[in-house]
């Protein structure tokens, strides 16, 4: 989704919409936005991994939802509730009004709308079932290449190898290590035992960090940073 809709802005610049304004701008396309069109996305299929016409009604919800004005409210496929993300469905369930502040104009969603279509597809979708998202094998193929580095021709032996090692890592850690040891029938040392444990703990913490809020939010200034420095270079 961020990439396609930066895309978008990049063929558009300086054209300008049927609203007289271009796509980008104050409350309009703006980075921060790709940015959170990019997070609803996302949390659109984990939430409805299960379902690949769950995960359409919430993708368009997200299109839906930011089309939505005091005077034209659709939000039809957005979730009903007082926990519901959307603030119009949150504040019905409460009896209270609401005021909608993060609208963007009819011509700059219209312009994102074949981005949506294409990525609500079924056949897309179909892929993401059961949380099946990129990032476990984008995750998976790190492995293997620190392990045998893509750019370093090897013998298949050693390629062979180095997946092995790399799939049991992945799904069982690095204690995997020391069952392939008692495989060989070589019974592993107290030292062996306690480093790979630790590389294990290691790991984990690691996981957890980059998933707290703290991490994704260094990790977003940082893109943020990078992407305007590419701009002012372009430009």
């Amino acid at each position: 989704m961020g990439t396609r809709l930066r895309r978008l802005k990049a063929q558009l610049k300086g054209q300008i919409l049927s609203d007289g304004k271009c796509l980008s701008g104050k409350n309009r396309l703006t980075e921060h936005e790709i940015d959170n069109l990019q997070s609803y996305y996302g949390s659109a299929i984990r939430r409805n991994h299960s379902s690949v016409q769950n995960m359409r009604q919430a993708i368009w919800a997200i299109f839906l939802h930011k089309l939505s004005t005091d005077e034209y409210p659709q939000h039809g496929f957005c979730p009903i509730g007082e926990d519901s993300w959307c603030g119009f469905k949150k504040a019905e369930a409460s009896g209270k009004s609401y005021k909608h502040k993060n609208s963007l104009p009819v011509a700059v969603v219209e312009a994102m709308r074949p981005i949506f279509r294409d990525l609500s597809h079924p056949d897309l979708l179909k892929k993401c079932l059961h949380g099946k998202t990129q990032n476990p094998n984008e995750s998976f193929h790190n492995v293997v290449w620190s392990r045998v580095p893509k750019a370093t021709f090897v013998q298949i032996e050693t390629l062979s190898l180095g997946v092995y090692d790399a799939v049991c890592s992945f799904n069982d850690g690095n204690v995997s290590k020391l069952k392939m040891l008692q495989k060989m029938g070589v019974e592993p040392g107290e030292f062996s035992v306690s480093a790979m444990k630790l590389l294990d703990r290691e790991r984990l913490m690691k996981a957890i960090y980059a998933f707290s809020g703290r991490s994704k939010k260094i990790r977003k200034d940082k893109r943020r940073k990078r992407k305007k420095i590419i701009l002012r270079k372009i430009r």
